[in-house]
């Protein structure tokens, strides 16, 4: 019956896949939050953690993944304001949204594993939540649509047009 129409025929469902635009802008979102708050952790941890007689971010190897993980959430963040800003200005971009939303769930992921590897055994403690954050990164990875679906998307719109995986 008509008064079960959600979208219109005309031209409706297209509306409605970009508001999926903005929902993952959102996700990013989350996932750059996820990550942010395990480098602020983390970084606190390294400067108090003392091993051999000296904090732990004395070590080259623990300053070079401090600066690994800064980096990929850095570039996270600026891909999602692009995205969002692009959305905010009527111009909403299935790629770019996509892109922010895989580069950002794949970076949350790696920089709360390395946050627990640096941390060792207190990395999985609840006392220090690193554990939440790194289950919380991999489910943002889903939600939403998930990486590899975020990957098709990308590639649909470097080609322009749809792949019909049902065929």
């Amino acid at each position: 019956p008509k008064e079960n129409i959600v979208v219109d025929a005309n031209g409706g469902f297209k509306k409605l896949m970009e508001a999926f635009d903005l929902e993952r802008c959102g996700n990013a979102t989350m996932s750059l939050g996820q990550a942010s708050g395990a480098l602020e952790e983390v970084l606190q941890y390294v400067q108090e953690r003392e091993q051999f007689g000296k904090p732990i971010v004395e070590f080259q190897a623990v300053q070079i993944k401090l600066a690994e993980m800064a980096m990929r959430t850095e570039a996270a963040r600026l891909l999602i304001y692009r995205a969002a800003h692009n959305a905010a200005e009527g111009l909403p971009s299935i790629f770019e949204s996509s892109v922010g939303k895989c580069f950002s769930n794949e970076m949350a992921r790696e920089v709360t594993g390395t946050a627990v590897q640096l941390m060792g055994g207190y990395g999985f403690n609840k006392e220090y939540q690193m554990e939440r954050r790194l289950r919380d990164a991999w489910g943002w990875g889903i939600a939403g649509g998930t990486i590899d679906i975020q990957k098709i998307n990308i590639a649909s719109a470097m080609v322009g047009r749809r792949f019909n995986q049902r065929k």
